[in-house]
């Protein structure tokens, strides 16, 4: 059995120490909980666990939520925030190609080289948490395994369930392959190839296509609706529940079993959507969207949520590693962005009073770039913002939210030419999260017109959600320009010093940048190292 070296060290419900220059790691497919897992309460406290293996120690860092890490990456690779700090790569992950200002010069990053070269040039166990290709790897294959250790233990018939054990063993397998499916959700949706293992303390080097994963993840989800439609919610349900979904994360908003399979509907419709470029995409693979989207998350659903404990201290967050407070003024890794900004129509309620200038605009932060520059500050929501938090307030999808499956129908029904039909759907997540913009169905838009009133909404109603890269890239804009990729009119800080005629202070303009980001990126050598690809495996690299 092959030695993985990932970014986790995590056994059961405790965080271990690691090595500086490589984290040597036990096996991820080998949790060995024993005989912890032939009880109920043991079962309940691993099943809780499984958050916990978004933590690792990361060389230089300390212990980190790389999972968030992950959620981080594509925020700002969405361009809807930036990080211009080396710290996890993050300088190098969001590091625009070019920028051409309005004079026509053309603004090359500092690094002098495109992101593809950037972030491969750190792949490497040498690179400590500068290798950005790893987090996401990591964290979800070790949420993988933990998950097959559960669906093992039930198996076992040693094991030990109260009241109506049915319900809460189908609860437990439930959860298990939630998770696992989402987890290869994520692996398909972000590397070019991946491995399939279903059984705890084994692996393989068969690396798999992305579409490949894909399949596997619509296959586990499928099996875990099959599982719900075996359970009648009742105290027995409930009880579970309350268990293993994490207090700071809203457990008493219970996700009933028909809740449940919607999200699960809602995170295939999105696997569908954000896997295949806008261009390539025909009526069929638009209706496909829409049928799922039509029984996915409804208004009212209760939801899985990433939230944080008040003290700052119980959860897995660490106090920092959550979008809201990645953001906010007392850690401030990532800003806005103002192409973020740009897109709040006049009069959005989510803008007025949740952002505010900075005394100082940022402008080249570090000269490490044009993009890395704003004057906007979100406010907290302790203090009326929406945002951003100093109090550990705010909560936010693990998966896929009400607003996303109202954005994706309305895709697809303006993609069908259901103009109107697919704006109404537009307008209700405007009302749902009180823009107090007037409505846009019944106003004669074309279908041009159409998507770009969806556009702006789905980067404003989804902001820090989790979708921004996925769009990016599925939308085309982080192609290199020569493919049409790269966004026009985009507002940019710019130094006085590059504006014509020369200014004393910095000031926006729209600008056209290319981005010239990978599309999926490469399988983290973190892995290779110790599992080299076998016969008939697929790229691993770009």
């Amino acid at each position: 059995m092959k030695k993985y070296v990932l970014i986790l060290s995590i056994v059961a419900l405790a965080v271990s120490s690691c090595e500086k220059k490589s984290l040597e790691l036990n096996n991820p497919n080998e949790p060995t909980p024993e005989l912890s897992l032939l009880t109920e309460s043991g079962l309940k406290n691993f099943s809780l666990g499984l958050l916990l293996k978004q933590l690792a120690n990361v060389p230089d860092e300390g212990t980190t939520n790389i999972f968030f890490i992950a959620m981080a990456n594509h925020s700002i690779m969405g361009d809807e925030g930036y990080v211009p700090y080396g710290n996890y790569a993050f300088r190098w992950v969001n590091q625009v190609n070019r920028i051409t200002l309005p004079s026509g010069q053309v603004v090359t990053n500092p690094n002098g080289v495109d992101q593809k070269t950037q972030l491969q040039g750190f792949n490497s166990r040498d690179a400590g948490q500068r290798n950005a290709f790893q987090y996401e790897w990591s964290s979800c294959y070790y949420m993988i395994a933990q998950c097959n250790q559960i669906l093992l233990s039930l198996d076992n018939a040693g094991l030990q369930l109260s009241d109506d054990a049915e319900t809460k063993k189908n609860t437990f397998k439930a959860w298990a392959l939630w998770w696992k499916g989402y987890c290869y959700s994520r692996i398909g949706s972000m590397y070019l190839a991946g491995i399939i293992t279903n059984d705890p303390g084994k692996t393989n080097n068969n690396f798999v296509s992305r579409e490949a994963i894909m399949a596997e993840a619509n296959t586990v989800l499928a099996e875990c609706e099959a599982t719900l439609k075996l359970i009648s919610e009742n105290d027995s349900y409930d009880e579970v529940m309350e268990a293993i979904v994490a207090s700071f994360d809203d457990n008493k908003k219970i996700v009933a079993p028909d809740m449940w399979i919607r999200q699960i509907h809602s995170l295939q419709a999105r696997n569908l959507l954000v896997n295949q470029k806008v261009k390539s995409m025909d009526a069929s693979n638009w209706q496909a969207v829409l049928d799922l989207a039509n029984t996915g998350i409804q208004q009212g659903d209760n939801i899985f949520k990433f939230g944080m404990d008040p003290s700052g201290t119980n959860d897995v967050s660490l106090g920092n590693y959550h979008p809201y407070a990645f953001i906010g003024e007392v850690v401030q890794f990532e800003f806005v962005s103002e192409r973020l900004i740009q897109d709040f129509k006049p009069g959005d309620n989510r803008f007025a009073g949740k952002f505010v200038q900075f005394d100082v605009p940022k402008v080249n932060e570090r000269g490490r770039g044009l993009q890395f520059g704003t004057r906007w500050n979100p406010v907290y929501i302790e203090d009326g913002g929406k945002y951003a938090t100093a109090a550990n307030q705010g909560l936010v999808p693990w998966a896929c939210s009400y607003e996303e499956n109202e954005l994706m129908k309305a895709e697809a029904l303006i993609h069908l030419n259901k103009i109107d039909e697919g704006l109404a759907h537009v307008d209700a997540v405007r009302a749902y999260q009180n823009s107090g913009l007037p409505n846009v169905s019944g106003t004669g838009l074309n279908q041009t017109q159409a998507l770009e009133e969806f556009r702006k909404e789905r980067r404003v109603g989804l902001f820090l959600w989790g979708t921004a890269f996925y769009d990016a890239r599925r939308w085309g804009v982080t192609e290199p320009a020569a493919q049409g990729g790269g966004r026009t009119g985009g507002i940019v800080m710019v130094p006085g010093d590059l504006l014509v005629p020369a200014q004393a202070s910095a000031a926006p303009v729209p600008c056209f940048l290319e981005y010239n980001y990978l599309d999926y990126w490469d399988v983290p050598q973190n892995e290779l190292d110790f599992n080299t690809p076998g016969p008939g495996s697929v790229p691993v690299k770009n």
